[in-house]
């Protein structure tokens, strides 16, 4: 069965660069194209395709508009199609939060994953992923109650082990705003220890994401910078395009260093968890939530064997489960929670 995809640009340039690369794979098909939100919206419901590509800026109907109506109507996954500044990386995160499955900047589209174009690595992970619709994570956000019976660890987690913890890790690919946000948005400004993010973003796009962050936390968020000092009841996000690494002086710093070695990802999760259990070691709880790929498992290899916890989300409430499934069939994953039992488990540890 081939999967279905409308292409929305009103650039007929980029609408022929992306369908000819879509053209690559036997398994898709590109069913219609349309150069506005309007003309997207009339296509969508008539063609009903497996999957939109979608422009932001275009006349008549702008992308995010045109996604939120198509989604009121027939609940499919979306990709925003983006540009590599600022204000397409805010209206990305606009996006995400009202519906969007993922997004990819077009400069990329083309980049290699497992041999095929990301942009279609992209779409077959969105279609086969049985959770995209009106119940995704992405189209409804559920705030995190802390009030209620709190649920005991179901695996390995002592209430012991989290009194040591020093560092907290939250790591997501496709997803990962939202469930990212749904954890942290819980915490306390007295949150006991500092919080690396990483997040599967390009540059700027995470400077955008973390400013974003901050405004629906009660922790302070800002995007990471090198030699910066981490302190307790603070999120540091990984900024795009660049690798984060952890340094022991009088405290816990970051490091910020350029990546040369090729990596699809920038930031890596592979990479971030390395150092912490390296530097941290059984200090270290990392929360590996929705994401496509196994980026985060040799990491976690890492992890684990330093003594670190792992915890990954439950697979009903993924956009992608491909990060988390990883680490459980490598046997890594101490617990499997959803971002609820996550953010409720981790709201009580305060200093």
């Amino acid at each position: 069965m081939t999967v279905s995809v409308l292409v929305v640009d009103d650039s007929a340039f980029f609408r022929s660069r992306i369908v000819q690369l879509l053209k690559r794979s036997p398994k898709l098909r590109v069913v219609g194209e349309a150069s506005n939100g309007r003309e997207a919206l009339r296509l969508a419901l008539d063609l009903k395709p497996d999957l939109i590509t979608m422009d932001y800026e275009m006349p008549v109907m702008d992308g995010i508009t045109a996604m939120i109506e198509i989604r009121k109507q027939w609940p499919i996954p979306v990709i925003m199609l983006s540009s590599l500044t600022f204000e397409g990386a805010r209206l990305t995160i606009k996006a995400l939060e009202a519906g969007a499955a993922d997004f990819l900047v077009k400069s990329q589209m083309d980049a290699q994953m497992d041999g095929r174009p990301l942009l279609i690595e992209k779409i077959l992970a969105l279609v086969a992923a049985k959770n995209i619709g009106v119940e995704s994570k992405q189209a409804v956000h559920h705030p995190v109650s802390v009030s209620g019976p709190v649920p005991a660890p179901t695996v390995h987690t002592s209430t012991k082990s989290l009194e040591r913890l020093k560092l907290l890790v939250v790591a997501a690919s496709t997803g990962g705003p939202l469930a990212i946000r749904q954890v942290l948005e819980v915490l306390p400004a007295t949150f006991r220890c500092p919080i690396l993010v990483v997040q599967h973003m390009p540059e700027r796009f995470t400077q955008a994401f973390a400013e974003r962050l901050g405004e629906h936390c009660r922790i302070g968020v800002e995007e990471a910078e090198d030699g910066v000092a981490l302190k307790a009841g603070h999120a540091y996000v990984a900024p795009g395009g660049k690798q984060l690494l952890l340094a022991q002086q009088s405290g816990l710093c970051a490091q910020v260093v350029a990546d040369h070695d090729g990596r699809l990802y920038k930031p890596s999760v592979d990479v971030t968890l390395g150092s912490a259990a390296k530097v941290v070691g059984a200090g270290v709880l990392a929360l590996v939530l929705t994401g496509m790929g196994d980026d985060g498992t040799r990491g976690g290899r890492l992890l684990h064997a330093a003594g670190g916890i792992l915890w990954v989300q439950e697979a009903s409430s993924c956009v992608v489960n491909g990060m988390p499934q990883s680490l459980r069939n490598a046997g890594l994953a101490d617990e499997v929670l959803t971002l609820s039992d996550m953010g409720r488990r981790l709201a009580m540890l305060t200093h």
